[in-house]
């Protein structure tokens, strides 16, 4: 029997593969098959065999079928769950792009450029859907996880490096019209799937170097609520020694940040670069709650009691714990 932790996240997955699948159906459907483009990954195979067959089979159909040998690796190096998953994935999305076929026969647009720029949008979003809910709908998809959590890849990279090869293919057995149309419909796919994936959840780190470094980390901390580290540096020409502020924020804070650092140094010196992943315990939190309990644990006594006064002022600063005068009075 799932837990509870667990039985809700096969709950949103599920929900997520059934929403981003009806997505990626329409856009294969009502723009992709219509002007006999391609698509990527396992799909896009199985639209070579669904052109050169006529439709002798479903497209639905097809793409199950073809799933099956896939089924393995998602067991292999997935897990149980993810298998449960990848079936229930492949499943839906099967039988949605079949309940979608009428689509075809609509004509939503008659150039086959902005089919393939639509059906492309269509594909990445639901795709995008289906991956931020923690799913997928078979295919490459188990392959693009395991290549992801192996080598930390994004998972629209791995798919579009995939598919280029499905286009050759597709180049010979169909035309290189419609692998060249593809080509910008795959494109756009990997790109939307990525930024549906990160949203506004991306984050930012940010190296300073400041000769306010103390205030600088109060700022950081008191203003945007994150915490920071500060590195010993040294200045390749002067060789004079310099501190070097790391502090890892989300996408929305990066402007807030940037203002308040040049408003108290202006001489700040500051590095943007994306962040692909970010591991640790209490990093969406706002709270130094915990904090103390951490640094205790340090094998140093002496820097352990230093870092607890100064959280416990931190933490007096921000309301976290109430002051003497607000327990007298209680």
């Amino acid at each position: 029997m799932l837990s509870k932790p667990k039985y809700l996240s096969t709950v949103k997955a599920i929900i997520h593969i059934i929403i981003g699948s009806t997505v990626f159906a329409v856009g294969v459907q009502g723009f992709i098959v219509p002007h006999k483009l391609l698509s990527g990954g396992i799909s896009g195979l199985s639209l070579i065999i669904y052109y050169v067959t006529q439709g002798i089979l479903s497209l639905g159909s097809i793409n199950f079928l073809l799933n099956i040998p896939v089924l393995y690796a998602a067991w292999r190096w997935l897990g149980r769950w993810h298998l449960g998953i990848t079936i229930l994935g492949t499943i839906i999305m099967s039988i949605l792009i079949n309940l979608l076929s009428p689509l075809e026969a609509l004509e939503l647009t008659k150039n086959p450029i902005i089919g393939g720029i639509l059906g492309g949008l269509f594909s990445g979003l639901g795709l995008g859907i289906v991956y931020r809910g923690g799913g997928n709908t078979g295919g490459m998809d188990p392959i693009a996880m395991i290549i992801r959590n192996r080598f930390g890849l994004q998972i629209g990279s791995i798919l579009f490096g995939i598919n280029m090869m499905i286009l050759i293919v597709g180049a010979i057995v169909i035309n290189i019209e419609a692998a060249a149309t593809t080509l910008i419909s795959t494109y756009l796919a990997a790109m939307v799937t990525n930024k549906v994936i990160t949203g506004f959840n991306q984050r930012k780190a940010m190296f300073i170097i400041s000769y306010k470094p103390v205030t600088i980390c109060n700022l950081i901390i008191d203003k945007i609520g994150r915490g920071a580290t500060i590195l010993n540096g040294e200045g390749a020409y002067t060789h004079q020694p310099k501190q070097v502020i790391m502090v890892v924020v989300s996408l929305l804070q990066v402007a807030r940040l940037k203002a308040a650092v040049e408003a108290e140094d202006p001489t700040a010196f500051m590095v943007i670069t994306d962040a692909a992943e970010v591991i640790g315990t209490g990093f969406s939190a706002r709270s130094t709650n915990g904090a103390v309990e951490r640094v205790l644990q340090t094998c140093d006594p002496v820097k352990a009691a230093e870092a607890e006064q100064m959280i416990h002022e931190v933490q007096k600063a921000r309301n976290e714990i109430p002051s003497q005068e607000h327990k007298e009075e209680h």
